[in-house]
């Protein structure tokens, strides 16, 4: 399966507020004015989407025209994937408490949640699609939508697939989820690296995959040659089991002769540990990279946004792993050309 295109728009800097039981927020990408948010802002995904497509002034990107002239090909059937870790966009409250209201613009709530009607309607401005679908797989909803692709490519169900890497991970549920689990790092531990927890990202990536490349004249960035969706048995559904099961079953599934580095889904947390052990026991002494100290977890969007990065940065052959809440794991070999 041929990466064709690969777009991503995600935040590297951390806006640090007062200490609340929420993680950190983050800001970079334009609201909706187009102004870019020094004091921190969750953008709705509906907006991040857009970001990509459109570009900060609402001029048509390059993804957007590659997309476009993908599903104006005669006799190519192209299928779009919707991929959140989450499946509803609506209960965004603009409110923190403590009363600090004033850091927020208006908020601008979608008038669709997550589901095939929300895929439609992006679908509606790109072009005609001859399948469409969303995932929600957690942290790995990305690979699980590429692993998708990688199939119905495979068996010839379709020529080409757009798959929308995004998240809703800022809403006030998935905060108060992480902040009560003591998962992620609250705004005073920022910058201390002796606790071990993760801290949030926000962003989106919009990737073409085709099983024969150039079909629109683009040079190709890589080539995924094998693919892994896999879970684990575990008490938690926000960890992942001492023995690294997970891992193993994704990695073992796919065939990773030849590969130069690893791209881990390090969260910074606590399994991190267990994580590096099974790359150790498999691999040895292989050089591995990761980017959420770089970006922050990007959740649901994390796998493709981290992924497409290492392709557009990087140089030979790698892995990159996965693994999200409810005890899923995701691996893919990346060849980039």
């Amino acid at each position: 399966m041929y990466v064709t295109h690969t777009n991503s728009v995600y935040s590297e800097d951390i806006t640090l507020f007062d200490h609340v039981a929420y993680p950190q927020y983050v800001h970079q990408i334009a609201n909706s004015g187009g102004v870019v948010v020094q004091h921190g802002i969750r953008n709705m995904p509906g907006e991040l989407i857009d970001y990509v497509l459109k570009g900060r002034y609402g001029a048509a990107s390059g993804t957007f025209q590659f997309i476009q002239a993908l599903t104006a090909l005669k006799n190519c059937k192209t299928g779009l994937i919707l991929a959140a870790g989450g499946t509803v966009w609506t209960g965004y409250e603009p409110y923190i408490p403590g009363g600090r209201t004033t850091q927020y613009p208006t908020y601008k709530i979608p008038p669709m949640s997550l589901s095939q009607v929300y895929a439609g309607y992006i679908a509606n401005q790109l072009g005609s699609f001859d399948y469409i679908s969303t995932d929600s797989t957690t942290c790995i909803s990305g690979h699980s939508a590429w692993y998708t692709a990688y199939n119905m490519l495979a068996l010839g169900v379709l020529d080409a697939v757009v798959v929308i890497s995004v998240d809703n991970g800022l809403s006030e549920e998935y905060l108060t989820i992480f902040g009560q689990n003591g998962l992620s790092k609250l705004v005073d531990e920022e910058d201390n690296p002796s606790i071990t927890k993760f801290r949030l990202g926000h962003g989106c990536n919009i990737s073409v995959f085709e099983t024969t490349p150039g079909l629109c004249g683009y040079s190709i960035p890589a080539k995924i040659t094998d693919m892994h969706i896999a879970a684990e048995a575990h008490t938690s559904p926000l960890g992942i089991s001492s023995t690294g099961e997970g891992y193993k079953k994704v990695i073992n599934n796919v065939n990773t002769d030849g590969i130069d580095f690893i791209k881990t889904h390090s969260t910074y947390s606590e399994d991190n540990t267990i994580e590096e052990e099974v790359i150790g026991e498999l691999f040895g002494n292989i050089p591995v990279i990761s980017y959420k100290l770089r970006i922050g977890h990007t959740m649901g969007a994390a796998t493709a946004i981290e992924t497409a990065i290492a392709i557009q940065e990087e140089s030979g052959t790698f892995l990159s792993l996965g693994a999200g809440m409810g005890n899923v794991f995701s691996s893919a070999v990346v060849e980039i050309l």
